[in-house]
Formats: structure tokens, C-alpha cells, sequence
């Protein structure tokens, strides 16, 4: 159930401001790429404009969804806030989920920032926050647009429903309540499309990536403990597969937290020359999300990421020191 007083509040703030300023996350997911999109639907219904940007090129894997085309490749640290009144902040945990440059210290007077968010280390960076324990930010979306008696067509139905499904692992992991299962059914009842999220989501890799998949298990090893396993994958290695930094995603799921006997599994890709991304998952009930936030990162605690400004073989020394510790 919502705060009910921050859903009048973040509604109120909408119908006062102009212009709008959406931006989908740093390292586009599928949770935070519909999230956008659907507010973005929501916000043109309730007659306001809107500009919608990403740090980076959204992912060949994500263009399915409809909107995603049309979305703009900025920074947000760049722009000029003065031709915004308000930014709505969607999934994101941090501030460097925002934007990969420094996060702007200061904002035009009556520039307001509504963070809306799903993640237990979001560090509430907004004028208003609406943070809340969820399966998938699109799943609080959800319970605000009914709040604010907004109509669920198709398309919003749709859009709704591929955060919820990739973000709860098709509706597999701890984060997935009753409410979560309700609220899937009715999105179903309204159009949603099981058979088309689960071909997009979970069957439509790109052949190289599956390649890179082999990399991860071949560069995989388990630590001395025998508590949680981990990988590394160059960026030379990646480049010799022929795989962009875009299309890694889902090694992290598929195989760090499945081996047997073990808590968590560690995956660390360097998407370029002295940046490094690692990604945790945990098997049951250990909590990733405290190693994360060591490591600047942030997240759930069964799923949680980092970035590292470092070469690989620091970032895995680094890595390893910081597990260790917790799993003692």
C-alpha cells in the first residue's frame, strides 16, 4: 500500500509543472526503460510535455518496446534544467544511475525531483520520495496510477507488465508478493501478453552473446570457501567475441547464483578501459546488497550492482576482500 499522502503530493507536483524531464537509468533494463515509457504515457494523458533521455543508446534487446525509438541519447548532467520544472527519477537507486558525470550540485529555483523507486540502498535523493518494498518499479507505477483513477489500456497494460515480469524473473524471485501475482492478472485481463514478454525477455539473445555466456563459464571459479563463485570477462575478450558492452546481460542471472552448496555468485565484466561492472546474485537469503554498497553500488538483496573505476585484476583483488568478509 502507498503513502497515500506522497501520491497526492507527486500528483499535485505534476499538474503544477510544465515541462517534464524523464530519464531512463544508466545501463538501460527492461524496469526502468517501461517505467519511463509508461509515465511518459500517463503524463501526455494528463496533458503535460515531456522529454525523455538516456545516457547511452538503449539496447538492441530492449527496441521492442514501443517508445523506445524515440527516446533521445543525452546526458542529463549537461542539460539545461531551466527549460524543466520537474525531473521524475525512475529506478534508480543512486544518483550515478542518473548519469555517469558529476551529479549537478545545484538546480534552478522550483526545479523539483520526484524519485519513484523500488530498490532497499535508494538513498532518497528527491525533493519527494516514493520508495517502496516491490518486485519492479513498474509494479509501484501500477498502484500510483490507480491511486490517481488513471485508465489501464493495452498499451500501458503492456508496458506495466515487462517490468514486472523481468524485474520478479518471471515472477521467481523473493521480491514476488501476492500483490505482485495480483497485479500481473490484472494486466493480463487488460492486455497484457505473457507468451510475448517471456519470447522477448528470456528467448531472444543474440548468438554472440551466448558466445560471451561460454566466456563467463569458462572464466568462472569458486572461492576457497566454497560460499560463492565468481567470474571475470575481460574487455579484450569481449571484443574477440565480437560482443558489445550492451549485450552482457544475463550471465549475472542464468549462472551466478546457481551452483549448488553456495550463497551468491560475483560476475565482472569490463565494459571499458578501467571501468569495471560487477553484478551479484544471491541464491537465497544472503544478502548481496551489503557488498554492493561497500563498493559504491547499490541494490536488492538478492540482486545487486556495482561500477569500479579500476583496472579488472584490481576490481577482482577489490571484489574478493569485500565477499570474503561477508561471507565470514
Amino acid at each position: 500500500m502507498l503513502d497515500k499522502r506522497r501520491t497526492v503530493k507527486i500528483l499535485s507536483a505534476i499538474k503544477k509543472a510544465n515541462r517534464i524531464l524523464l530519464v531512463v537509468h544508466v545501463s538501460p533494463d527492461l524496469d526502468g526503460l517501461s517505467s519511463v515509457l509508461a509515465t511518459k504515457k500517463v503524463l501526455g494523458q494528463l496533458g503535460k510535455k515531456t522529454k525523455v533521455i538516456s545516457f547511452s543508446q538503449i539496447p538492441s534487446r530492449l527496441q521492442f518496446v514501443s517508445g523506445a525509438e524515440t527516446i533521445e541519447v543525452e546526458d542529463f548532467a549537461k542539460l539545461n534544467f531551466n527549460n524543466f520544472d520537474l525531473f521524475i527519477a525512475l529506478d534508480c537507486a543512486q544518483e550515478k544511475m542518473i548519469t555517469r558525470s558529476p551529479f549537478p550540485q545545484s538546480f534552478p529555483v522550483g526545479f523539483q525531483i520526484i524519485n519513484i523507486d523500488h530498490h532497499a540502498t535508494n538513498t532518497h535523493f528527491g525533493d519527494i520520495n516514493l520508495v517502496v518494498s516491490a518486485a519492479s518499479t513498474t509494479e509501484i507505477l501500477y498502484q500510483l496510477f490507480k491511486s490517481w483513477r488513471i485508465k489501464i489500456d493495452r498499451q500501458l497494460a503492456k508496458l506495466l507488465f515487462y517490468g514486472l515480469v523481468a524485474d520478479s524473473g518471471c515472477f521467481q524471485y523473493l521480491s514476488t508478493t501476492k500483490d505482485t501475482f495480483k497485479i500481473g492478472l490484472d494486466l493480463l485481463d487488460k492486455g497484457a501478453d505473457l507468451s510475448e514478454i517471456v519470447l522477448q525477455t528470456f528467448r531472444s539473445y543474440n548468438f554472440k552473446t551466448l558466445k560471451y555466456w561460454g566466456k563467463v563459464l569458462e572464466n568462472m571459479q569458486i572461492d576457497k570457501s566454497k560460499k560463492f563463485v565468481w567470474s571475470k570477462v575481460s574487455r579484450s575478450e569481449r571484443e574477440e567475441l565480437g560482443v558489445e558492452a550492451s549485450e552482457v546481460e544475463g550471465a549475472a542471472n542464468l549462472f551466478a547464483p546457481v551452483i549448488s552448496g553456495t550463497e551468491f555468485g560475483i560476475i565482472l565484466t569490463e565494459e571499458a578501459e578501467g571501468f569495471i561492472r560487477g553484478s551479484l546474485r544471491s541464491r537465497n537469503n544472503f544478502d548481496v546488497s551489503k557488498i554492493a554498497l561497500e563498493l559504491g553500488g547499490g541494490g536488492h538483496k538478492a540482486a545487486a550492482g556495482f561500477s569500479l573505476k579500476m583496472t579488472l585484476d584490481e576490481a577482482e583483488k577489490k571484489i574478493l576482500e569485500v565477499a570474503r568478509k561477508y561471507i565470514k
